[in-house]
């Protein structure tokens, strides 16, 4: 009878270690998973903005040598960077198309406005460069503006285009405004630069 008590307390106390025990671990091991999906949820966030894909290059015949498309902007935390603009065409020995301009990078929130379209070249012309596109902006998920497109150059004489003007950066309400589009060169002269675009407005209509 003894013997049988003593191995009812013994079993008792191992039960109610096993418990305190149990009790101990389980706050820590809900921490645990809370900072793993505290970590997921912080990793989810710092992958939502994407860079800007790289524009087309531009086509080359009779001689001709097409544009680069522009390079991409880069992302933001969650807005994506901007898409580069696309090459200019060129056509005739010694034409050379206008690069694509660089896409505009990401804002935390707002995506970058796309880089202009190279102006496009023929008999011995070089097309201007798109512009840059705009910033887009930190705060509301508000676009840059888009880079003007770069002028063409197609009258001969050897000249450039004028180059793309860059697009407006974003404001918290308003999107950033498109750059101006550069000039096509002349048989005498070059082309001019495209305006850049304006800032979005600070305050509603905009």
């Amino acid at each position: 009878m003894r013997f049988m008590r003593t191995t009812a307390t013994a079993r008792t106390f191992l039960i109610a270690s096993i418990a305190v025990a149990g009790l101990t671990a389980t706050p820590a091991l809900a921490s645990a998973q809370a900072g793993a999906g505290s970590a997921r949820a912080h990793s989810a966030l710092g992958i939502l903005g994407f860079p800007g894909t790289n524009g087309a290059n531009g086509v080359g015949t009779s001689g001709g040598l097409g544009g680069l498309g522009g390079t991409g902007g880069a992302a933001g935390a969650n807005g994506n960077g901007g898409k580069g603009g696309n090459g200019g065409d060129a056509s005739g020995t010694a034409s050379v198309g206008g690069a694509g301009g660089t896409g505009g990078a990401g804002g935390a929130n707002g995506n970058g406005g796309a880089g202009g379209t190279g102006g496009g070249a023929t008999l011995g012309g070089t097309g201007g460069k798109g512009g840059v596109g705009g910033v887009g902006d930190a705060g509301a998920g508000i676009a840059g503006g888009k880079g003007g497109n770069g002028g063409a150059a197609k009258a001969g004489g050897g000249y450039k285009g004028g180059l793309g003007g860059a697009g407006g950066a974003a404001s918290p309400v308003c999107p950033g405004k498109p750059g101006g589009n550069g000039t096509a060169a002349t048989s005498t002269s070059d082309g001019t630069t495209g305006a850049t675009g304006a800032a979005g407005k600070t305050t509603l209509p905009c």
